[in-house]
């Protein structure tokens, strides 16, 4: 495995569902994983991560199956927007139930590229929830960014 990026929180993100593989794409797909790490304890009112179990499974959701406006030189206004109203379809249609992840410090929560995850309301206002996602792919494989579908990594040979 291979670090990719960091990412850190200070509160809760309070995204909607998603799949990580919109953002980091491995050819072949499935090579990637998060890893994120609770600094402080997570609760209902600093805003859990809720997931959808089993989720990993379902088909990709990418950028040939939902508008994206995207042009050669530039990323469509409504890219992202449309991804994530695509997921929520998904997630309709297959009638899936999300499971918040209520971590305490130090707990790890790994998952899949293609589970879909996301952010609950922070129900307390000013609370903080800092914690730490770290993403890693299998060496050999491609690594793009597939909402602007260009590499993520150039290599050098």
């Amino acid at each position: 495995m291979i670090p990719f990026q960091t990412i850190n929180f200070l509160v809760g993100s309070e995204q909607r569902a998603h799949s990580d593989s919109i953002h980091m794409t491995t050819e072949p797909k499935g090579y990637l994983i998060a890893a994120w790490t609770a600094l402080e304890d997570v609760n209902e009112d600093n805003g859990t991560i809720f997931f959808y179990p089993g989720s990993h499974r379902l088909p990709y959701v990418l950028a040939p199956d939902y508008p994206t406006g995207n042009t050669r030189w530039r990323i469509g206004k409504d890219n992202y927007r449309n991804y994530e109203d695509a997921i929520e379809q998904l997630i309709r249609e297959r009638n899936l139930q999300p499971v918040p992840f209520l971590g305490r410090k130090g707990d790890v929560f790994i998952w899949h590229a293609n589970l879909l995850h996301g952010g609950g309301p922070i129900r307390r206002k000013g609370a903080t929830r800092k914690s730490m996602v770290a993403h890693y792919f299998c060496e050999g494989v491609l690594c793009y960014h597939e909402v602007s579908q260009r590499p993520a990594i150039l290599v050098r040979s």
